[in-house]
């Protein structure tokens, strides 16, 4: 009800930005970890997911679910892990393989691959889990404004794309632009949601 009151509201990006970021932060640091492992468990019963040899990961910032046991879980699977980080003043990211003790702070304050780690190509990447603001029931996410994701997301159909959630940051839908780029799978500390993406 909430979040279809937002949107019913006709609130903007911004202010569904500040809602949801808001009602994020307001759990507990035990709590956020407890729905992280919830989030970390329900992954393991996606299977493209489970199939992926290139993982690409990203350290948790601020209050966002912390991927730590699903990286973690992947790696002694053998996966190749990645990581984004800026692509000089290019809004896409690049991916270098890096494990997740090596990541240093980056200029925007998110932890990323250190110069030395390799770059590997866009089209090695399997999968991308991805953190975010807002989520839908519909397969749109919310991020922190830059547009990162969805710029480098178009230059890699193939990929799985996957955001991981706490439950109170899903409303049943969000403003649509024609640069947003739609998931393939939501999880959350209490459900999977998998979706229909013309353009795989």
């Amino acid at each position: 009800m909430r979040g279809a009151l937002l949107l019913t509201n006709g609130e903007s990006k911004r202010a569904l930005r500040a809602e949801l970021a808001a009602l994020r932060a307001r759990l507990a640091p035990a709590e956020r970890a407890a729905r992280s492992l919830a989030v970390a468990d329900r992954i393991e019963g996606l299977e493209p997911f489970r199939a992926a040899r290139t993982v690409a990961a990203y350290a948790a910032l601020g209050a966002e679910v912390d991927p730590a046991r699903i990286v973690a879980r992947a790696a002694a699977r053998g996966v190749r892990l990645v990581y984004p980080r800026a692509a000089g003043r290019e809004r896409a990211l690049a991916f270098a393989a890096c494990p997740p003790g090596d990541l240093v702070r980056g200029p925007h304050g998110a932890l990323e691959p250190p110069a030395a780690a390799p770059v590997v190509a866009l089209d090695e990447v399997d999968c991308v889990l991805m953190p975010g603001v807002a989520f839908s029931e519909d397969g749109l996410r919310l991020g922190r404004g830059g547009g990162h994701f969805d710029a480098t997301l178009a230059r890699m159909p193939r990929a799985l794309r996957v955001g991981l959630a706490f439950d109170v940051q899903v409303v049943p839908s969000l403003p649509r632009e024609p640069h947003d780029a739609a998931l393939d799978a939501l999880v959350t500390d209490v459900r999977l949601l998998r979706f229909a993406r013309e353009s795989r």
